[in-house]
């Protein structure tokens, strides 16, 4: 006679499951606190081109469930998928799909060794400080503030001129150029680049934040020729993937030239002016990593209007 089964207590397997993965999510974020305080970066050029490089493969060939090789912390080669995005978004009215289907989202030290939930945890890709991900933007107007709307390019080029004088003639530009009088650098500079500057325009509100961000820019840039701090070959460049065809036309027309994920990080050097005032992403961390621009304008504090929603592949 055969013996009777035993009953399997669910609840019971089901906290066993849950307290081995608790214990090995644990065990991965000591090792990667542990790498990181040994001077192991999180970020190197090499290793964002890798990525970069990975991602353009994804646009030029949409395929769902796609493979994709990404490096560790750790140094281990992972294979990840990445999946199509949906089709189809729900957007409130703060929300903002920006111009690319796949962004990279760039992992903080903060995230990459906070507890997670383990529904959702994966060994597979605890160790990554990059991952191609879709995304959607949300971003909260400050109707107070913008006050114009465009309903064309034209509308919105517009706009961003005569947004661009008005902040010209405010204290704060005379302040920005009190500042850069005492700037001093060792060799002449060759382009200023603004990082994760965010929208024009979400939907049809004007957002006058962005436009005096990029204003910025060429502020800097114009201030600094004239003290031969930087070259007359110099160039403005700006990445952020929430821009629309809307904002890459307008910033084209005023002198910018548009550089799509990652190629802001592998262009910026030691002969670069960094302007990134309210980002997304971790830039102090990237930075940190990967050079020393002479000039970098940011917030002494992260407090982000712009909050990414990732939906990771795989």
């Amino acid at each position: 006679m055969l013996p009777r089964a035993q009953p399997v207590d669910a609840d019971a397997a089901q906290q066993q499951q849950h307290d081995e993965t608790t214990a090995r999510m644990n065990s991965i974020i000591h090792e990667i606190r542990t790498l990181y305080d040994a001077n192991t970066p999180l970020f190197t050029k090499d290793a964002i081109r890798k990525v970069g490089e990975e991602l353009e493969r994804c646009r030029k060939d949409a395929v769902d469930g796609r493979s994709v090789t990404l490096q560790g912390i750790n140094g281990v080669d992972y294979e990840v998928l990445v999946s199509l995005p949906p089709i189809q978004y729900t957007l409130s009215e703060e929300q903002h799909v920006g111009g690319s289907t796949w962004v990279i989202m760039y992992n903080s030290i903060e995230h990459l060794t906070t507890e997670r939930n383990v529904r959702t945890f994966s060994p597979n890709t605890a160790y990554l400080p990059m991952i191609i991900a879709t995304c959607t933007r949300r971003i909260k107007p400050h109707p107070e503030e913008n006050e114009l709307h465009a309903s064309s390019t034209e509308e919105l080029g517009k706009a961003f001129h005569e947004i661009e004088q008005k902040w010209k003639t405010s204290e704060y530009y005379d302040k920005l150029q009190a500042a850069l009088a005492t700037v001093k650098t060792p060799i002449v500079l060759d382009k200023v680049i603004g990082v994760a500057l965010g929208p024009l325009i979400i939907r049809t509100l004007v957002n006058r934040r962005s436009i005096i961000q990029h204003a910025l820019i060429s502020a800097i840039e114009s201030i600094l020729l004239q003290r031969g701090v930087l070259s007359v070959s110099s160039g403005r460049y700006v990445q952020d993937p929430v821009y629309t065809q809307r904002d890459r036309d307008v910033l084209c027309s005023a002198g910018f030239t548009i550089l799509d994920d990652p190629q802001a990080f592998l262009t910026l050097d030691d002969s670069s002016i960094l302007v990134s005032i309210n980002p997304d992403i971790p830039v102090k961390q990237i930075v940190a990593d990967i050079c020393r621009p002479s000039i970098i304008i940011w917030p002494r504090k992260y407090d982000s209007v712009y909050q990414p929603i990732f939906f990771e592949g795989g």
